[in-house]
């Protein structure tokens, strides 16, 4: 792609303006976001994640409680991200009834899943909704070891039009709040990008509040993105977003600083943070937005970090 030829059709008005919405951003997310490196990115490699042994047949790991060490913030006061072994035989019966849904990721293995006696059984790239107020119990198949993702958020839902007491009272009269299992192959994966620019890639939208009877403040999807092929530069204004590398490997860059990236890394990149992805190979990635995505907050910003540095 020739940087030269395309930058000198843009008007020096254009360019004035994306330069101060663009500085504008990073400086609001410095502020917020406080005192790691950057301040807009935060890479935890797989090898830097400590499993804690429950008993015998159980291991997890506390990702926002890692987020919040490396990076000196405070998301786990509102949300719980664990990553769930449970080794052939093992099952795991938390005690506590939530007053809020939880929500699963399975990425090895089959899972049987109990709730209020209710038997579901969820694969590996299944979603699973679990709605608050309900016992559930966790299983492996039969002669194997399952990973999932169990993600649990403590505040209300939000939308930008409506109050969530609003919100939730909608959801509670159009819909059930039942267990859903929702796998890739029952959604319709959209495409974004300019494939003849390899800027392009697929994203499954597995649980989004305003797309289904969701109780939740966040979404949660799936990118594939094919080698060679990139997410160019862009921003997210006002939301966070959590980005687990599931297959794959490649080159993310967050704050214009750029990060190799393999298998069971994890990416936390701040509201406003300019960042772009590069596949090495194909890639499977893991995206969590909160609050939820919408478009309108999604600023495509090209050549960016050319203009910083």
């Amino acid at each position: 792609m020739d940087n030269v030829e395309y930058m000198s059709g843009w008007s020096f008005f254009f360019r004035t303006a994306v330069m101060i919405s663009l500085l504008s951003a990073l400086f609001t997310s410095c502020i917020a976001f406080g005192s790691w490196e950057g301040s807009e990115g935060i890479l935890i490699k797989s090898d830097e994640t400590d499993w804690v042994r429950y008993d015998d047949y159980i291991r997890t790991i506390d990702v926002f409680s890692l987020l919040d060490n490396k990076g000196n913030l405070s998301l786990s006061s509102d949300m719980s991200m664990q990553v769930i072994t449970i080794e052939e035989g093992g099952a795991l019966s938390p005690d506590i009834i939530l007053p809020v849904p939880e929500i699963i990721y399975v990425t090895s293995g089959t899972i049987r899943i109990t709730v209020n006696d209710e038997e579901f059984l969820a694969k590996s790239g299944d979603a699973v909704y679990i709605p608050s107020q309900t016992t559930r119990k966790f299983e492996t198949g039969a002669n194997e070891t399952v990973q999932f993702f169990s993600v649990i958020e403590q505040i209300s839902v939000q939308n930008d039009e409506e109050s969530p007491d609003k919100v939730a009272t909608k959801r509670q009269e159009n819909s059930e709040d039942i267990v859903r299992v929702i796998s890739a192959d029952m959604v319709t994966p959209l495409e974004p990008g300019k494939k003849d620019l390899n800027q392009s890639f697929y994203f499954s939208r597995l649980i989004h509040p305003l797309q289904g009877p969701y109780n939740t403040g966040f979404d949660l999807g799936t990118v594939r993105i094919s080698k060679d092929f990139n997410i160019p530069d862009h921003y997210v204004e006002e939301r966070y977003q959590l980005i687990t590398v599931l297959s794959g490997s490649g080159y993310i860059s967050v704050g214009c600083n750029e990060y190799p990236v393999d298998r069971n890394d994890i990416i936390y990149v701040a509201p406003g943070a300019v960042m772009s992805l590069v596949a090495s190979e194909d890639m499977h990635l893991l995206f969590l937005t909160n609050p939820y995505y919408q478009e309108k907050f999604d600023r495509a910003i090209p050549y960016a970090c050319d203009y910083l540095y």
